[in-house]
């Protein structure tokens, strides 16, 4: 009974060491985010004086996909609390640098239509916000598995990482297509925040398809990346189908696209509706390959 008792206060104390350092990465990354990435941000400013809730979307979206990132190293064991706390930090700090990167990713190629950081502080842009934050979520959920994994080297993961920012891209490009407006245009033109919204819940979805497709162990170049290739297609086609199925079922009678475009004021009811759909299914597909 002293034992378990003993047990359960070291194993409350590491959790409590470990909320303490993820608390400090979260302050880190904010400082990163604001030195590095939004150099024209004073974020204090921004979300107590001014108000913005563009910059705040933004800003949890970040604060959540390096949490979602954390997680690929959380549940890994570790010989001694030092061990766990070292390995938590150089893993975080790595984290916020390719969070960083993917931002800057999703910037220049993601919302390439428009200049995001004025869409977002100026323009107080939800939309734009929403989509950012769905890059950073996306980002993080990506590099859950394409870090975390014990089988692989660091080159493993950095090329699983740098083929989900290509998928994420490319969802960007394929999605208007398949939306059948202008999603950008929307965004931009029209500070609509049911495009916005849309949009993230795909890139979201995008995301935990691509770290369900890079979930497996690494075994060899040929093998595991013939493999994650196969579920990353099988994935990404049943997107697409969930995006007619979201019209036939779950809002019978009327169509998405109408309901977020074709109004004066936009149905955002009808973007958070799509952007379930999409998340919903990810975890669906999620599960069942597990």
């Amino acid at each position: 009974m002293n034992q378990m008792v003993l047990d359960g206060l070291n194993q409350s104390g590491l959790i409590v060491l470990e909320l303490a350092v993820g608390f400090g990465l979260f302050w880190l990354g904010q400082l990163a985010y604001q030195k590095l990435f939004r150099r024209r941000m004073e974020l204090n400013i921004e979300l107590f004086v001014k108000d913005n809730p563009a910059v705040a979307i933004a800003l949890v979206g970040y604060y959540f996909g390096i949490v979602i990132a954390l997680g690929g190293i959380l549940g890994q064991g570790a010989a001694t609390w030092q061990d766990k706390v070292f390995s938590l930090l150089t893993y975080g700090a790595t984290v916020i640098l390719f969070m960083l990167a993917g931002a800057w990713v999703g910037d220049r190629l993601i919302l390439r239509c428009f200049q995001c950081d004025r869409e977002i502080i100026q323009d107080r842009n939800v939309g734009a916000a929403s989509v950012e934050a769905g890059n950073h979520i996306a980002d993080g959920l990506i590099l859950n598995a394409a870090l975390a994994g014990e089988s692989g080297s660091w080159l493993v993961g950095l090329v699983c990482w740098l083929i989900g920012l290509g998928v994420l891209v490319l969802v960007s490009v394929v999605y208007p297509r398949v939306a059948k407006y202008d999603v950008f245009g929307e965004i931009q033109k029209r500070n609509n925040p049911a495009a916005g919204v849309a949009l993230a819940g795909l890139l979201i979805a995008t995301g935990n398809i691509v770290r369900v497709a890079f979930a497996a162990e690494f075994q060899n170049w040929l093998v595991s990346f013939t493999q994650y290739g196969l579920v990353l297609l099988f994935s990404l086609v049943s997107l697409i189908a969930i995006r007619w199925l979201a019209d036939l079922i779950l809002v019978p009678g009327v169509k998405i696209s109408d309901e977020i475009v074709h109004q004066e004021v936009p149905n955002l009811g009808a973007g958070l509706i799509e952007a379930f759909a999409y998340i919903a299914a990810s975890f669906l597909i999620a599960w069942c390959f597990s």
